[in-house]
C-alpha cells in the first residue's frame, strides 16, 4: 500500500479540478441549470430550449432528442431537451458540461431570454438565468480550475502549477510530502477547508525540506534561507527576498503559524497560491541537490 492510499490522500489532479467533474460540482451546477429549464418551459414564448440544441449541439430545429425508453407518451418536447441537458451535465464529458454551462451564462442569450419570458402580469421578470458570477461560486467551492473571466471559462489552475505540486508529492522523502499532501488537504476539502493550516503545512513542507539538505532537525524557513547558499545551493537574491517575506507573512499573519485566536483573512485563492509556491520550492531544492551530488 502506497504513502498515499495509506493517508487516504486526494489526487492533485481530482482535489484541484482540471480535466474532470466529481459529481458534486456536477450536481451542483444542474442545480443552478435546471430551475431556468424547468420555468423556460412555462413560457410559449421562449426559445431557450431550441437555442441550446440548434446553436449550441449543431442539431436541426425540426428534431428533438429521443427519449431513453420507447413507447413513451406524454412527455412534451421542453421535458424531452431537459432530460437531455441534464445527462449532459450529469453523465457526460466534463468539457462538454462546461460548454453547455459557458453558453447559458453568455449575456447575449441570457438577455434573449430574459426579454422572452417577461411577466406583463407581475410587470417583472420571472425567469431567473445563472451567470458568471453564480457559475463561479461553484467553481470556487469545488475547487475547478476554472473561472469566467470576460465571459469565457478559463483556466486560473493551469498544467505547470498542478505538475508542480504532484512532483513535489512524488518526488520528495516521505516528511515533506506528508507536509504537502496536509495542506493540499485542508486546500481542497469540500465540507471543512481550512486556508489558514494549508498555508502553514506548505511552509512546513519548505522547511523539511530545507532540513534535509542542511544536515538539520530542526529549522525555520527563515534562518534555513540563510544558511542554504553556505552549503552550495544557488539563490538568486530576489528569489531569496520573495520567500524571507513569505514567510514573514506566514509568520506573522493571525491565525497561521501561532495559532492565534484572532481570524485570519487567508482565502482559497492565497492558500492555493502558496501551496504551488512552496511546492516549486521543493522542487527546486530537490533538483539543486541532484545537481550538486553529480
Amino acid at each position: 500500500m502506497t504513502f498515499s492510499q495509506r493517508m487516504k490522500l486526494v489526487p492533485v489532479r481530482e482535489a484541484i479540478q482540471v480535466d474532470s467533474l466529481d459529481i458534486e460540482t456536477r450536481n451542483a451546477l444542474w442545480n443552478l441549470i435546471s430551475p431556468l429549464l424547468t420555468k423556460a418551459g412555462e413560457f410559449s414564448g421562449s426559445t431557450l430550449h431550441l437555442d441550446i440544441w440548434v446553436d449550441l449541439y449543431h442539431q436541426t430545429c425540426d428534431s428533438v432528442p429521443k427519449t431513453q425508453r420507447d413507447f413513451e407518451y406524454g412527455v412534451s418536447k421542453n421535458e424531452l431537451f431537459r432530460r437531455f441537458f441534464r445527462k449532459e451535465v450529469l453523465e457526460g464529458k466534463w468539457s462538454a458540461c462546461l460548454d453547455l454551462v459557458e453558453y447559458i451564462a453568455q449575456d447575449e442569450n441570457r438577455k434573449r431570454w430574459h426579454d422572452q419570458c417577461y411577466d406583463f402580469y407581475s410587470r417583472r421578470f420571472a425567469i431567473f438565468v445563472p451567470g458568471p458570477k453564480e457559475f463561479n461560486r461553484v467553481f470556487e467551492k469545488f475547487m475547478v480550475g476554472y473561472r469566467f473571466v470576460d465571459g469565457q471559462i478559463t483556466p486560473i489552475t493551469s498544467d505547470k502549477e498542478v505538475a508542480s505540486i504532484e512532483g513535489a508529492i512524488k518526488d520528495s522523502p516521505l516528511a515533506v510530502q506528508e507536509s504537502l499532501s496536509k495542506a493540499l488537504g485542508f486546500l481542497s476539502s469540500r465540507t471543512k477547508p481550512d486556508y489558514a493550516k494549508a498555508v502553514q503545512c506548505a511552509v512546513s513542507a519548505v522547511e523539511s525540506q530545507c532540513c534535509i539538505v542542511l544536515g538539520l532537525e530542526k529549522v525555520t524557513l527563515g534562518d534555513a534561507l540563510k544558511q542554504l547558499e553556505k552549503r552550495g545551493v544557488r539563490l538568486h537574491p530576489a528569489l531569496k527576498e520573495a520567500f524571507l517575506k513569505l514567510y514573514g507573512f506566514a509568520s506573522n499573519e493571525a491565525g497561521i503559524r501561532h495559532g492565534t485566536s484572532k481570524p485570519s483573512d487567508v482565502d482559497q485563492s492565497l492558500a492555493k497560491f502558496m501551496l504551488v509556491t512552496c511546492s516549486a520550492f521543493v522542487n527546486y531544492l530537490i533538483a539543486n541537490r541532484q545537481c550538486s551530488k553529480n
